[in-house]
């Protein structure tokens, strides 16, 4: 008969490491980004890669979009997922702990450095009081968030490689919390870019 340590040890095992997940799924993303803009002359610079993705009409951004708007199961998922990133990711703080900004790892829109991005802007303040849908927002899970899927998309994309920044560069503690954040941003990547590699 086998030992319940023995059970334990494989259940263990079988545990989904998140960090590394994200990181093959960025190789793979990465890979798609720089084939979809192949002609724009940009090198290795991600920066510019990032920009165009977030500023340009692509398929990935339609693919968000749809995402945004669709009820059948995936966008349903991809939303769940959508919002536990914005209620995870404060801003400076991330997986509580605050962010020392370097030129790597501060946040850019439209070229411009910003100190801090958030998605607080786009989740309404009483979110959690309200007993009706207010005009301009969805209602996603228990919470209200701006009906606006382009200027989510930017914050979105703007996270998601501050985020790989962080972990690549080494600015990010190997604790539970970071873990579950990174599970859920290899979620949402995971979605939007399946159907296109």
């Amino acid at each position: 008969m086998p030992r319940q340590s023995n059970s334990l040890e494989w259940y263990k095992k079988a545990e989904v490491d998140y960090f590394s997940a994200f990181m093959k799924l960025w190789l793979s993303f990465n890979a798609l980004y720089s084939r979809m803009f192949q002609g724009s002359n940009f090198g290795s610079n991600d920066r510019k890669y990032i920009e165009e993705l977030k500023n340009s009409n692509n398929f990935l951004k339609t693919k968000f979009r749809s995402l945004f708007d669709e009820e059948l199961s995936e966008g349903k998922e991809f939303k769940v997922y959508l919002i536990e990133l914005m209620r995870k990711y404060d801003g400076g703080l991330f997986g509580g702990k605050r962010i020392s900004k370097n030129e790597r790892l501060k946040p850019q829109m439209n070229g411009d450095p910003l100190e801090e991005i958030s998605f607080k802007e786009f989740i309404h303040s009483r979110s959690f009081q309200l007993k009706r849908t207010p005009i301009g927002y969805t209602k996603i899970n228990e919470m209200y968030i701006r009906n606006n899927a382009d200027e989510i998309w930017t914050y979105y994309i703007e996270v998601i490689y501050m985020i790989r920044n962080l972990l690549i560069h080494g600015g990010m503690d190997p604790i539970e919390e970071n873990h579950k954040i990174i599970k859920i941003c290899y979620h949402t990547l995971n979605i939007l870019i399946e159907d296109n590699v």
